[in-house]
């Protein structure tokens, strides 16, 4: 009945630790080039899978055209001047994505028995909410350069919460796939 929203959040699962690992492995000399190709390969495969939910739930075919847009996003944040205005916004979109996500495969989960698993995805984004607008806002604290290191203190925080929502939303892309499947 959902084997659609299953077989991409299966997708994303795999992208999202596909992703991971390739982050290792670009961080080693000489090999690196495989990890940085590997994420590439993976980001596709987690757009697959976001586009195949997007078939079903509309909010997700809205969070697929939202990756696009924060790629070209996070290509501007390279950019001199607009770089900074262009990294807050990723971090907003990104953001947006993941909520979208949470709630409206969350509802499907429900819909589906999977209560705990909805559940889940409801941690997740309220978690990733909080670290957006702090994120947001040591991005802007760190533009003041007697701020800078107490931004950068309190980025290290945030890092360690992003962390922790992104191995729940791990598991709840598993789990969500598995009920629905």
């Amino acid at each position: 009945m959902y084997k659609n929203i299953s077989d991409g959040m299966n997708k994303m699962f795999i992208a999202q630790i596909g992703a991971i690992i390739c982050t290792i492995i670009a961080i080693i000399p000489v090999i690196g080039i495989i990890g940085g190709i590997g994420a590439i390969v993976f980001a596709i495969i987690s757009m697959i899978g976001l586009y195949k939910c997007g078939q079903e739930v509309a909010e997700c075919k809205t969070a697929f055209i939202l990756t696009i847009a924060n790629i070209v996003l996070s290509l501007l944040g390279n950019v001199k001047f607009i770089g900074v205005i262009a990294n807050l916004a990723s971090t907003v979109v990104s953001f947006l994505i993941i909520y979208l996500v949470c709630t409206s495969i969350g509802k499907i989960l429900k819909d589906a028995g999977s209560a705990d698993v909805a559940d889940l995805g409801d941690k997740v984004w309220k978690i990733n909410f909080i670290c957006a607008i702090a994120g947001v806002i040591i991005g802007i604290l760190a533009l003041i350069p007697i701020i800078k290191i107490v931004a950068g203190i309190l980025g290290f925080v945030v890092a360690i919460a992003e962390i922790v929502a992104g191995v729940m939303y791990i598991i709840f892309l598993y789990k969500g796939s598995k009920a629905l499947a």
